[in-house]
């Protein structure tokens, strides 16, 4: 007998929340055929300037989402704006790495010119007809060498190795005592 009863109450509740639906459904129906297929103000228009300000703006924005940057650095790194001090002694140093420096010129016992170069933090000993990185040594004098590299010639003269500019600190100039 309680079967019956709870499954009367189920029929029961099934029917009052179809009830309710159909009754939800009957409101929602009314209040979209109150809404008009024509808005209310299309009989206002936009002046021809400012619809023209507009096209612009939009044009304006459409280039901008078509642009594509080609640069080799991340412009968002703040290093390429922005120098310390580690980051511009480390770009001196790579800076004197990467220059090819004849340091000095010597004879060997034999009368042989010999031309110490500096490259990539290594010192080679090269006399004429030599390889160094691709330059091949044709004439050693006592303060510069002749080299051909490429097909082109170049001189590189005896020079000592580069010293670090010294900086100016802001803070031991006169007058400055702070960070305000």
């Amino acid at each position: 007998m309680q079967a019956r009863f709870v499954k009367d109450l189920a029929i029961a509740l099934i029917v009052i929340l179809l009830g309710f639906l159909a009754v939800r459904l009957v409101f929602v129906d009314a209040k979209v055929k109150g809404v008009p297929e024509k808005s209310v103000y299309t009989k206002e228009s936009v002046s021809d300037t400012l619809m023209n300000q507009i096209r612009s703006i939009e044009a304006s924005i459409q280039d901008r989402k078509l642009f594509v940057f080609n640069s080799r650095k991340d412009p968002l790194r703040q290093g390429n704006i922005i120098k310390d001090k580690v980051d511009r002694e480390k770009e001196f140093e790579d800076m004197v790495r990467n220059t090819f420096r004849l340091t000095t010129t010597a004879i060997d016992e034999y009368g042989n010119r010999i031309a110490y170069i500096e490259y990539l933090d290594a010192i080679h000993a090269a006399r004429v007809g030599d390889t160094v990185a691709g330059r091949r040594i044709l004439e050693i004098n006592e303060k510069d060498i002749r080299y051909s590299m490429g097909g082109t010639t170049y001189k590189a003269n005896l020079m000592p190795r580069p010293v670090m500019p010294k900086e100016d600190d802001p803070y031991t100039l006169k007058g400055i005592s702070g960070n305000w």
